[in-house]
């Protein structure tokens, strides 16, 4: 759609003066935008594909509770506006302050990273109780381990590569085993909850972003073992998190989350990025942490 006509139905819509859109760059499906103001104000605007009617009523859903988010202190972005485009839902959102804390080896290291361990235990705290009550929970995260999502962790990825089968064999014995371990779920969980989804002004966490919908209601306990999948080779932030992990979930449970990040960030990079750098260090991290939980527990 051409960016004239996607900023009139947009303002159309949302009752928003903006001036101006542009593409982030960010993200692999090319339907994030900046909208500015006529004071220069920045928002970022979402556009989700399918038919707006389903979609819209996520958005709703997520509004009211990043809004509960928010009560207890987690930087979760204000959504000014919900509506429909072209047949599409979209949102804007308010740009939150601070840069993204990159999760390169030397952000890792560095002790701002260490100061802020804390502060995202803490919101990961906040996320406790907060889902909207809709099961499929462990169903969700058994079915990815054990056959597959949709779009993600796609078995025939590593199936199809001598080097990485192992990690496919190792993900769906780990799926059938401690599936049934996983909990029912009944809090937030934000499922990418990243160092590239977190934002800082160098002292304290700023932001939550890339809250997207549908609301999904599950373990707040998967949020921690995502950081800590890119994060395992680094051994003090590691024993954190992992003590931090085991405290909230049993070794089992926490061995089909990590399982699952594995077979998501590799099947996702191999397929997308196979000759990136990061991709290197992605199987790496994947190796790693597949060394750990590969065992049954005694």
């Amino acid at each position: 759609m051409p960016a004239a006509r996607l900023l009139s139905l947009v303002r159309a819509q949302s009752g928003l003066d903006l001036v101006e859109l542009s593409p982030t760059g960010a993200g692999e499906s090319g339907t994030t935008f900046w909208g500015k103001d006529r004071d220069g104000t920045l928002s970022l605007l979402k556009i989700r594909p399918g038919p707006a009617r389903e979609p819209v009523a996520y958005l709703q859903a997520l509004d009211a509770v990043t809004g509960r988010l928010r009560a207890r202190g987690y930087p979760a972005p204000r959504m000014l506006a919900i509506g429909q485009a072209a047949g599409q839902a979209f949102w804007i959102q308010e740009r939150l302050p601070g840069s993204v804390l990159e999760s390169s080896r030397q952000a890792a290291s560095s002790p701002a990273l260490a100061r802020l361990m804390p502060e995202l235990i803490r919101l990961n705290d906040a996320q406790a109780g907060l889902g909207d009550g809709c099961g499929g929970w462990p169903e969700l995260l058994t079915r990815t381990l054990t056959h597959g999502g949709d779009g993600y962790c796609l078995h025939s990825t590593l199936a199809t590569r001598p080097g990485l089968r192992d990690l496919l064999e190792i993900a769906r014995r780990i799926g059938d085993s401690c599936g049934p371990a996983i909990p029912a779920g009944r809090d937030f969980a934000h499922f990418d909850f990243t160092l590239a989804n977190v934002l800082t002004d160098g002292t304290a966490v700023t932001g939550v972003i890339d809250v997207n919908p549908p609301l999904l209601t599950g373990d707040r306990a998967f949020d921690l073992a995502t950081l800590l999948f890119y994060l395992y080779d680094h051994d003090d932030i590691r024993e954190a998190l992992r003590g931090r992990l085991l405290e909230l979930s049993s070794w089992q449970v926490a061995r089909a989350y990590l399982a699952h990040m594995a077979l998501r960030q590799v099947d996702w990079s191999v397929r997308h990025h196979p000759q990136a750098n990061k991709t290197g260090h992605h199987l790496e991290l994947a190796r790693l942490v597949v060394a750990d939980i590969a065992a049954e527990p005694r």
